[in-house]
């Protein structure tokens, strides 16, 4: 991956669950930056992309909430460095104040980082949190081994991580913050990030994906080039679905699909205009809601069931009323040599 560090810069955040009073360790310059740096931001950074949901937004206007106004001028000084490290230092110590007195919500490092991946210019705040684990230590008297602890970085369970699309900051019409999405037992501890951060309009990527899904269903087929005749539909469907899982950090663009299918017509974007279809130009994907477009899997009463479209086309799932007719023949030579 084209991966590119720039700046980094760590604080920590001192505050105990069961306990009402945080208190933040500010460094005062950035971290430099070397392979390993490097390496830990790329792995960061590469949660958004297994994640099946996250939270997409516009920043709060500065009067509504601090984190917007402090972002406003590190981009109004092109991101300088001693902007950026001022920037980290009053958006923590904004952290600090709204945290006062919440129970329930625990501190960590903050990883502030300025990169670029592909042609994405991002700047993001993660949130990382010690964690015990075990090692073997030789033991040199004993001449063998022990088992000994070891406290590491859990770069693997964010508490809590967010990225800004620099680009689409500057740009001021999608929607520019990305939000890692956590479980339904964070919800109320995960509402004080967000109101820091000052996440306004905010939309799930699941319902971005939901409502490109019911655009797709209302466009018209695209032309084959080699035959001048439309596509047939579940062909389109599954066109669709390769298209996505080819996409780059699971994220699709607008214009990128409509060139695909469509060509110089842009039927995507007309369909999005004329019927003020609330998407943006680039979102990320999910990548389950994606594959139903054209592969279909239940279970049901221990029974578990898995085809395509392709299957239903030609006739090898019927589904009637409350029957399922399957005509496979390599299936059904698998089924009776299972059951000898």
């Amino acid at each position: 991956m084209d991966f590119n560090l720039h700046k980094l810069l760590i604080h920590e955040l001192e505050k105990e669950a069961d306990m009402a009073e945080a208190q933040v360790f500010l460094s005062e310059s950035t971290v430099s930056v070397g392979e390993q740096e490097s390496e830990l931001i790329e792995k960061l950074d590469n949660t958004f992309v297994q994640k099946a949901d996250t939270i997409y937004g516009f920043f709060s206007p500065p009067e509504d909430a601090l984190f917007p106004g402090y972002f406003r001028i590190l981009a109004d000084k092109h991101f300088q460095e001693a902007a950026f490290v001022h920037f980290s230092r009053e958006t923590m110590n904004a952290l600090q104040l709204a945290l006062q007195g919440v129970i329930g919500a625990k501190g960590g490092y903050l990883v502030y980082a300025d990169y670029q991946v592909l042609e994405t210019r991002l700047i993001s705040i993660f949130l990382v949190r010690d964690t015990e684990g075990l090692l073997f230590r030789k033991d040199e008297d004993e001449h063998g081994f022990k088992v000994d602890t070891v406290t590491y970085l859990n770069t693997d369970k964010l508490a809590m991580a967010c990225r800004i699309h620099v680009d689409k900051y500057l740009q001021g019409q999608e929607r520019c913050i990305e939000v890692i999405k956590h479980a339904k037992s964070q919800k109320e501890i995960s509402e004080y990030f967000l109101n820091w951060i000052g996440l306004d309009r905010p939309e799930t990527s699941k319902n971005l994906t939901e409502t490109f899904l019911q655009v797709v269903e209302e466009l018209p087929l695209p032309v084959q080039e080699d035959t001048g005749e439309p596509m047939a539909e579940h062909k389109f469907r599954e066109e669709v679905v390769n298209f996505a899982m080819r996409s780059p950090q699971k994220t699709i663009k607008i214009d990128e699909f409509d060139q695909h299918f469509y060509g110089e017509k842009q039927k995507t974007r007309q369909y999005i205009q004329e019927h003020q279809v609330e998407l943006d130009p680039e979102f990320r994907f999910d990548k389950k809601m994606v594959k139903q477009l054209y592969h279909f899997r239940a279970a049901a009463d221990g029974i578990s069931l898995g085809f395509t479209r392709d299957h239903l086309q030609n006739g090898q799932v019927i589904i009637e009323d409350d029957r399922i007719e399957i005509r496979c023949d390599e299936l059904a030579m698998k089924l009776l040599e299972l059951m000898g």
